[in-house]
């Protein structure tokens, strides 16, 4: 199953389990690596708006930023450490896909 069915089935109110939610994980880090050197990955591209609403996330944002958004949720980081939607808001202001004054 790929992420975005999982985040369609969390959307749904289906609880993510704990190996589906280290399998998340395992693709945002490759998503975050991917979006560094292609602009043509799928994670850039809007998700529909029950995904982010289910997300907790502004309509109109990206598949990553509700993955990332929707693990921190399931399986929040440890206190001190840098959530996981900060990072990938970091990536994106980084990497020109959002643009920050």
């Amino acid at each position: 199953m790929n992420y975005q069915m999982l985040l369609e089935c969390h959307a749904a109110g289906i609880s993510i389990s704990k190996q589906e939610a280290q399998l998340l994980d395992l693709e945002l880090e490759s998503q975050i690596a991917s979006i560094k050197v292609s602009r043509t990955q799928g994670c850039i591209e809007i998700a529909p708006d029950h995904i982010c609403k289910a997300a907790f996330i502004c309509k109109g944002s990206f598949w990553i930023s509700c993955l990332a958004a929707v693990l921190d949720q399931v399986t929040p980081v440890p206190m001190g450490t840098k959530a996981r939607g900060a990072t990938v808001f970091d990536e994106l202001v980084q990497n020109r896909y959002l643009l920050t004054d």
